[in-house]
C-alpha cells in the first residue's frame, strides 16, 4: 500500500477580523503550541486575513470565509478562493459562487440549537437541503457540542471540565450525512469553531482535529507555500481525511482502506466491486471499530484491526471508532474517530 503522511489540523477559527477575541499572530502561536500542522481561519463574511497566509514554524495558516446565508438561514464554510463573497445571498447562489472561484465549501453546524438565550449565543442551522454542488458538511462542531450541553447552573463545571460535556456528532447530522451519501459524494470534516470566548485557543486546538492523509510530504517552507496549500485543499476536496477527538488519544496512525484484485485505496477514494472488495480499519489503540453503510452497522469489532471481506453491494462505506475512556466518573465507549467513506461502485 502507498505510504500516507498524516497531518492534523484545526478548521473553523475566528479572529478579531470578525467575532473572535484574539488577533492572528496570537492564534498562530496557539496552533504552534498545540502541535497543529495546519489551521484554517474562517472569519464571518470577510477574507481580511488572506494576506497573512503562510508557514509559521510548523503550522501553515490558510484563510477562508464563513459566509452568512440569507438572514441567518445558515452558514457556509468556504475556502480555497481569493475574492470575498458577499453575505445574505440565497444558499445556491453562495455555493455556486464558491465553486465558480475554484473554492470548496462545507455546510457549517447543520443541526444545532437555534438559540442559547441565557448566554446570548446564536447557533444558526442549515435550512435548505435542496441545494447541490457543496463539497461536504461539518460532522462534528466542537464548540456547539460543548455549548449545547450546559446551562447557567452547570456553567462553571463546563468551564473547568469541558470534556464532561462532549457527546460527539449529533445523531441527526450523521443520519443526514448517510442520507446524502446514497446519491453523491459528501465530505465530512470536524471543526473547533474557536472564538476564544470561554477558554483559550490553545485548549480548543488540542481537541477535535481533521487529519489529512497525503502521499506527498508538506515542506514546512515558505518558498513552497503555494504547493503545500494545494496539497491541503486537495486532501479536503477528495475526502482523504478523517476527524478525531484527539483529546482522548492521538489518532495518528489510524487508517481505513479498501482493496480489490487490482489496487488499494483509502477513505475518500472509489473502488470497483467486480473483483471483490476487502475493507480494513486499523487503529493505534484498541477500540470499538465499526463499518457503516446507509446508517447501518455492517461489521464491528473490539480490537485494533477490523477486516470486512464480503462486500456485495455498491455504496458509501465509512468507519467509526469508539474509545473506552472516562467521561466524568463514567468509563464508557466514547466517539473518537470518524472517517470519510470509501465509495464502492
Amino acid at each position: 500500500m502507498t505510504m500516507y503522511h498524516d497531518y492534523a489540523g484545526v478548521i473553523h477559527i475566528h479572529s478579531t477580523y470578525s467575532d473572535g477575541l484574539k488577533k492572528i499572530p496570537d492564534i498562530i502561536q496557539a496552533a504552534n503550541e498545540a502541535g497543529c500542522n495546519y489551521m484554517i481561519l474562517s472569519d464571518h463574511d470577510t477574507l481580511k486575513g488572506l494576506s497573512k497566509e503562510g508557514w509559521y514554524n510548523n503550522t501553515i495558516l490558510l484563510v477562508g470565509e464563513e459566509i452568512t446565508i440569507g438572514e441567518d438561514e445558515g452558514h457556509y464554510l468556504a475556502m480555497g478562493f481569493e475574492s470575498e463573497i458577499a453575505p445574505h445571498n440565497r444558499p445556491q447562489e453562495t455555493i455556486d459562487e464558491v465553486k465558480k472561484q475554484g473554492g470548496i465549501g462545507f455546510i457549517a453546524h447543520p443541526y444545532n440549537k437555534s438559540y442559547f438565550d441565557d448566554f446570548n449565543i446564536t447557533s444558526v442551522k442549515w435550512n435548505d437541503w435542496n441545494v447541490i454542488g457543496f463539497n461536504g458538511i461539518e460532522i462534528w462542531n466542537y464548540s456547539h457540542d460543548w455549548i449545547d450541553n450546559f446551562t447557567p447552573l452547570n456553567f462553571l463545571i463546563g468551564l473547568s471540565w469541558p470534556d464532561n460535556f462532549i457527546d460527539g456528532p449529533l445523531s441527526k447530522t450523521l443520519k443526514k450525512w448517510d442520507e446524502l451519501l446514497r446519491y453523491q459524494k459528501i465530505i465530512g470534516i470536524g471543526s473547533v469553531d474557536a472564538h476564544g470566548y470561554f477558554y483559550s485557543y490553545k485548549k480548543m486546538f488540542e481537541t477535535l482535529h481533521t487529519h489529512l492523509l497525503l502521499e506527498k510530504t508538506l515542506t514546512f517552507q515558505s518558498a513552497f507555500f503555494k504547493k503545500d496549500k494545494s496539497l491541503v485543499y486537495e486532501a479536503l476536496k477528495k475526502g482523504n481525511c478523517y476527524l478525531s477527538y484527539d483529546y482522548l488519544a492521538n489518532a495518528a496512525g489510524f487508517m481505513y482502506s479498501a482493496k480489490n484484485m487490482q489496487k488499494e485505496v483509502i477513505m475518500g477514494d472509489e473502488l470497483n466491486i467486480r473483483t471483490g472488495v476487502v475493507l480494513t480499519i486499523s487503529t493505534p489503540e484498541p477500540a470499538l471499530l465499526k463499518v457503516i453503510k446507509d446508517g447501518q452497522i455492517i461489521a464491528e469489532k473490539n480490537n485494533t484491526k477490523l477486516l470486512v471481506k464480503k462486500i456485495n453491494e455498491p455504496g458509501a462505506y465509512r468507519a467509526e471508532v469508539y474509545l473506552k475512556a472516562f467521561r466524568g466518573f463514567n468509563l464508557k465507549y466514547r466517539p473518537w474517530i470518524f472517517s470519510n467513506p470509501i465509495y464502492i461502485y
